[in-house]
């Protein structure tokens, strides 16, 4: 595992090109870190740094857009970007923000102006809220991105403890904003029905006595994501559970995940994940 600064590449020469292709991954590197999240409760958060980039100033981003298998983040150390994070939120983010695609998201970003910036793939067993989060405690924020640029000993092993306290910070933003009741019941009724075909916004909507414009208005706000595309990640998730650990036909598999045809299953898993659900059982093979 392994990453640079964008002024200062490590080991063998590197085209600037997009994020990606400036990362240089060699193993991967777990750190345990824990933190206060607000609640005088420290908890161990486990994550893998999969590459990451420090990036000097410059006009634009290499690519417009792209699609990560893990975790990412992107944030400006000056200037600022419009991001879209596809079917979650857009927006423009500004030093404080941090954009958080999720595993299989689509990443779009355009410099409003030339910027510097920070930014990483990793895989967690914490659940980062996708979208973009503003920091509260920006000196914070200005020493984990000073502890980076300054690091010469054991610089994956610094990204590591630096991505994992920006994921910190931005669960301890989300955990900041205001709940919602009426979401907490949707939220369990998506968990608990997932599997159920007929399991639909507008159903719930009905059940709750609001619109289902309403609902996902305040879905949104508590998860960062439409209830649509929380229901779809649920299933997709469960499918992928399936397919690596059972023989089960593709249509048992999709009658599992709340689907009523393999051929549905088949293009939601593919547009999501860039994967058939056969490329992504024998990849999951050993």
């Amino acid at each position: 595992m392994g990453g640079h600064r964008g002024d200062a590449p490590r080991g063998s020469a590197s085209v600037d090109t997009d994020i990606d292709h400036d990362m240089h991954c060699d193993a991967a590197q777990t750190l345990v870190n824990m933190a206060d999240l607000g609640t005088r409760m420290y908890f161990f958060a486990v994550l893998t740094l999969d590459g990451y980039l420090l990036a000097p100033r410059r006009a634009s981003f290499s690519l417009a857009s792209d699609t990560y298998e893990t975790w990412s983040l992107l944030l400006p150390r000056s200037g600022a970007f419009a991001f879209e994070v596809v079917g979650v939120s857009r927006g423009v983010a500004r030093f404080g923000d941090i954009v958080i695609c999720p595993p299989g998201g689509t990443l779009r970003r355009t410099m409003r102006s030339p910027m510097s910036f920070f930014h990483a793939r990793f895989s967690t067993e914490l659940e980062p809220p996708a979208g973009c989060r503003r920091v509260r405690d920006l000196d914070r924020l200005r020493a984990d991105l000073k502890m980076l640029e300054a690091t010469d000993a054991h610089p994956d092993l610094v990204a590591a403890h630096v991505v994992t306290d920006l994921v910190l910070m931005t669960l301890r933003a989300h955990q900041d904003a205001p709940g919602d009741e009426l979401v907490e019941r949707a939220t369990a009724a998506f968990h608990d029905h997932f599997t159920a075909p007929d399991l639909s916004l507008g159903g719930l909507a009905t059940a709750f006595g609001i619109s289902p414009a309403q609902l996902s208005r305040r879905f949104k706000a508590v998860h960062g994501v439409t209830p649509v595309l929380y229901l779809r990640r649920l299933r997709i998730r469960k499918a992928r559970e399936l397919l690596a650990e059972t023989d089960d036909t593709l249509q048992a598999v999709a009658e599992q995940c709340g689907y009523r045809s393999a051929f549905y299953l088949s293009r939601v898993f593919s547009r999501h994940t860039g994967q058939s659900p056969s490329q992504y059982r024998d990849s999951s093979r050993v």
